[in-house]
């Protein structure tokens, strides 16, 4: 079979762009509009998508092409909702999908209606030309992943479990490249780090302003974070994170940046051979965060009025646990860092889940790799945020996030995805659908194709 790459790469461009068109921002997110206008286009195809409402307007699209079921299904899972914006700071309206210079610009132009853009397009792709699949594709476009998929896949797979009984998921947030030495390496995402809201809590004595004082909770609380500014919690690889370094290392010529790499998972070593590495800082700030818990200061509240001294002050953390560790163990570390002059409250913990790696899936997205990118290598991967993957931990599954995108100068996808100007290039999207749809032929069993 002959593809036109650039038609079908241009068709998936469109798509994106009026997907972003739809302002999908959570809160609300309001996703069945956009839910609505794709299942229309899709059933102008001759298929049957479902609109799934979980509450009011929060909706989530399936679709399932069939295979003749000799092997377990392909999940292709995206979301549809997207985060807040600033659109002071944009040079292009967030939600117009505008083309420029050969980018897409818009909210969720990285994360996720990229994701859903490419996988609807491999989708229509196997439908059109009447492939012969081994598999069931299954669609999922789901609701709320940005508030933690409360309407979306955490409902989905309470309510509607037979989505996912598949043996492979495609999802969002790995698939980037990342240079090491000039060598492209394609994240898969086999594992992500989980969330904890962990609160520091700072005591003082109240009183009136005109007669300050030394017991001042905003001063203790400015004194226990200045003090965790320079501090970092202890270093403790995962698996995911250790096939990571492996993997990164075998890629590389040069044996010292090699070294360096494998470095990374000793504790005695890592900062040291973090600072040698030859990559941007973006990428040396992620290497850090993926061997460790993190716990970053986001939210400050104290004070009633101007004129009062609080008798409180609170610290807000974002926690970001490694897979393997329990709420316990991950308060005590941040414990450690803080110290006993403040108060510990703990609200939501969710631990870090970790995928095998060692896999046909795994294998079929190398090679892919290798065909439409030579000099690039696919590496395991573990993300230092979360995905809706955590909600499919218990199946009999392996989720890996993989949209895939070459390395391009200056574009740090965790800087774009929930930044100013996110946008992608109409060469990755065009990029991502050639890979997936490699992809699906291989665990389809399909022959090759030009």
């Amino acid at each position: 079979m002959n593809i036109d790459w650039e038609k079908e790469g241009a068709e998936a461009v469109g798509r994106l762009q009026e997907m972003i068109r739809f302002a999908t921002v959570n809160p609300p997110g309001d996703e069945k509009e956009l839910v609505e206008w794709l299942a229309g286009t899709l059933r102008q195809e001759g298929l049957e998508p479902e609109v799934i409402v979980s509450e009011g307007a929060r909706a989530n699209l399936a679709l399932t092409v069939k295979g003749d079921g000799s092997e377990r299904p392909l999940l292709l899972l995206s979301h549809l909702d997207v985060v807040p914006v600033e659109t002071e700071w944009w040079t292009s309206p967030p939600f117009a999908g505008e083309l420029r210079d050969g980018f897409i610009y818009g909210r969720g132009a990285i994360d996720s209606k990229l994701t859903g853009a490419v996988q609807l397009q491999v989708l229509l792709m196997c439908h059109r030309l009447g492939l012969s699949l081994k598999r069931d594709l299954v669609l999922v476009a789901a609701a709320d992943e940005e508030r933690g998929g409360v309407y979306g896949v955490e409902w989905l797979a309470r309510e509607r479990p037979e989505l996912f009984d598949a043996e492979y998921g495609l999802n969002e947030a790995g698939g980037f490249a990342l240079m090491v030495d000039d060598k492209p390496l394609y994240t898969v995402q086999v594992g992500e780090k989980g969330g904890a809201e962990l609160d520091l809590v700072a005591s003082g004595q109240p009183g009136h302003s005109s007669v300050p004082h030394e017991d001042n909770a905003v001063f203790h609380l400015a004194q226990v974070l200045a003090g965790m500014a320079n501090a970092k919690m202890p270093h403790q690889p995962p698996a995911s994170v250790r096939a990571f370094f492996e993997a990164a290392a075998a890629a590389q010529d040069r044996p010292q940046v090699a070294a360096d790499l494998r470095a990374m998972l000793d504790g005695g070593k890592q900062q040291e051979a973090l600072a040698r590495l030859p990559v941007n800082e973006p990428t040396r700030l992620m290497f850090d965060a993926m061997v460790r818990n993190t716990c970053a200061p986001t939210v400050l509240e104290a004070g009633l009025k101007r004129n009062v001294i609080p008798s409180q002050a609170v610290a807000q953390l974002s926690g970001r646990p490694l897979p393997g560790v329990d709420a316990e163990t991950f308060v005590e570390q941040v414990r450690a860092l803080a110290g006993a002059s403040v108060d510990y409250r703990l609200g939501k913990f969710r631990a870090g889940v970790e995928y095998d790696h060692q896999t046909t899936f795994f294998a079929a997205i190398a090679d892919s790799v290798k065909r439409f990118d030579p000099t690039g290598t696919a590496v395991p991967y573990m993300q230092t945020g979360g995905t809706d993957a955590r909600f499919l931990a218990d199946r009999d599954i392996a989720v890996y996030g993989f949209v895939p995108m070459r390395y391009e100068e200056g574009l740090d996808f965790f800087d774009l995805c929930h930044g100013h100007d996110e946008r992608v290039s109409v060469e990755n999207v065009a990029f991502g659908v050639q890979l997936i749809f490699d992809i699906a032929c291989k665990l389809n069993g399909v022959g090759d194709y030009v």
